[in-house]
């Protein structure tokens, strides 16, 4: 014969069922959530694209330096061995120039480097703890 009367498996039961109900109001909230993060992460995706687009300005920009660089760096050469006259102000003057493009590059370039670390560190963390059980 079991221990539990009928009035002890009834009260367990209506705890039961108050639990259920708590539990399927969290889960309600947490969908609700879930489609807010899901929204979020859509948001997140297209800013990455975003980026993606402004890391291929950013090295356009470096390439379009690195060619202004090589082209003063013939125009000093041929400088040097006397095949084009030009003025050694004008040079020096191109090359301050282009040493403060280098510098604003170098500048944007950290900038650009601290930001992709620490949203790629982010997104990793994220997506680990995503695919953790639940």
């Amino acid at each position: 014969m079991s221990t539990l009367d009928n009035s002890i498996m009834h009260k367990e039961h209506h705890e039961a069922d108050g639990e259920h109900l708590m539990w399927l109001e969290e889960i309600g909230h947490w969908r609700t959530e879930h489609r807010r993060a899901a929204s979020m992460l859509a948001q997140v995706q297209a800013a990455l694209l975003e980026q993606d687009a402004a890391l291929e300005a950013h090295a356009e920009t470096v390439r379009a330096h690195e060619m202004r660089m090589q082209r003063h760096e013939r125009e000093i050469a041929d400088y040097e061995r006397g095949s084009i006259q030009v003025d050694h102000d004008k040079l020096a003057e191109l090359h301050q120039e282009l040493q403060t493009v280098h510098d604003q590059a170098r500048e944007a370039h950290q900038r650009i480097k601290a930001h992709h670390g620490m949203v790629t560190a982010e997104i990793r963390r994220l997506s680990e703890k995503l695919n953790a059980p639940m």
